[in-house]
């Protein structure tokens, strides 16, 4: 499925597998391997493919396109965990593959298992500001040399372009929820 979708954005958008590998950073045989479905990508490859091909992270996880007025049921969130991080994304708002009719912002639930960083490596929006409110446990955010650390029902605001790293310091699971606009995923 994840392959498929790769392999039908690297077409559309005219690159060969090997442009794709090399401005993603990886080894043709491995886009091959991916677009196959013989591998599963980490998350940072999969952020680098997407930032190629210029579509939202998440549209690698869609079932289908939204382009109206839509109610996404608790249960039917889009969920994806990856096996790279020891945390869960339930994405709240709808998505789409193009981003002529992706949302204009995302609402992300997210779970971050004890102990856990968010990712392995600092992460930025490039054009997106970042939202956060915690609505169970203890979050800290990272940001060059301070560490701001948010409780239940604190919250968190970056612009643009804000290098950071989440990190759960408690023996307990985080979870909030956060908003990202525009789109991005």
């Amino acid at each position: 499925m994840i392959g498929e979708k790769i392999k039908a954005a690297r077409i559309e958008k005219g690159l060969t597998a090997k442009e794709l590998a090399i401005k993603s950073e990886v080894t043709p045989g491995y886009i091959s391997q991916i677009e196959r479905e013989l591998i599963s990508p980490s998350l940072s490859v999969l952020m680098r493919i997407a930032k190629v091909l210029e579509i939202p992270i998440v549209s690698l996880f869609s079932q289908e396109e939204q382009e109206q007025v839509t109610v996404i049921k608790k249960d039917n969130r889009t969920k994806i965990r990856f096996a790279d991080i020891n945390m869960e994304y339930q994405f709240v708002t709808p998505f789409s593959r193009t981003k002529n009719t992706c949302t204009q912002m995302e609402i992300i639930c997210f779970c971050l298992g004890p102990k856990s960083w968010g990712s392995s490596k600092v992460q930025f929006h490039e054009e997106a500001a970042e939202c956060v409110l915690v609505t169970k446990g203890t979050l800290e955010y990272h940001i060059n040399d301070t560490v701001h650390v948010l409780h239940e029902g604190d919250s968190i605001y970056l612009p643009p372009k804000t290098y950071h790293q989440l990190y759960n310091p408690t023996d307990e699971d985080t979870e909030a929820i956060g908003v990202i606009s525009p789109a991005e995923y």
